[in-house]
């Protein structure tokens, strides 16, 4: 993405910061000329916790791996999941060049809890149980298809119990695998600096993360290999 472009969504994005407040996160993510992607801005980035240089979503990996942008120009209205599970409404822009290129994505998060709460309200004021209850059925069954938190603790908490790490417990070979895989999964080795983390949060040696990456990658080798 060339300066004037990212200029160009930074202002908007701080524009419809000011305009519809913190109920609103905006997040432009910038993809790399030479692969890769990182969060090049964002507005209320205290509602999923994400911050600037951060990974993309696997749900925003899908979407350009699928180049979902070749025959859309937005994905709108899917549920994100933040942290502690809290749901938003999602929408994702395709940010392309004149010929095509995909060159970022700009991607809004709404929290409706606030206003459901008010719709909620009102019914109750009116004597209307079933609709809240209609409310909170449909709340509670909506599936979030993108996770949205980059928080390297929440996503290792997500694959092994916080009880189990945080009470010192060894950790079993493939359980170890199977956490760093996933970390893997969400992009977290992308960003500087995080093999440290996870090693600290696993309790386990940086050579060791290292040694699991690398087993990891053979068997994704080993997968793609004809046979």
């Amino acid at each position: 993405m060339d300066n004037e472009l990212f200029r160009h969504y930074k202002n908007i994005m701080n524009y419809f910061g000011e305009i519809l407040g913190p109920n609103y996160e905006f997040v432009l993510h910038v993809l790399n000329p030479n692969g890769g992607s990182h969060i090049g801005h964002i507005v209320n980035g205290e509602l999923s916790g994400r911050s600037l240089n951060g990974p993309l979503t696997n749900y925003a990996k899908k979407l350009i791996n699928e180049k979902e942008y070749l025959y859309k120009d937005h994905v709108v209205n899917y549920v994100g999941e933040g942290p502690k599970s809290k749901k938003f409404r999602s929408s994702t822009l395709f940010i392309k060049d004149h010929e095509g290129q995909l060159q970022g994505l700009f991607c809004i998060n709404f929290d409706a809890d606030a206003y459901r709460k008010v719709a909620m309200d009102v019914l109750e004021l009116a004597n209307l149980s079933l609709d809240i209850k209609h409310i909170e059925k449909n709340t509670n069954q909506e599936q979030p298809v993108e996770k949205l938190t980059d928080n390297v603790r929440n996503i290792i908490y997500t694959v092994i119990d916080k009880d189990i790490l945080e009470s010192g417990a060894q950790l079993s070979p493939e359980q170890k695998k199977l956490a760093i895989s996933k970390l893997k999964e969400f992009g977290v080795f992308d960003i500087k600096g995080t093999i440290n983390e996870v090693a600290e949060i696993m309790g386990i040696s940086e050579s060791s993360v290292y040694r699991y990456l690398q087993m990891i990658s053979r068997d994704e080798g080993k997968l793609l290999r004809p046979r």
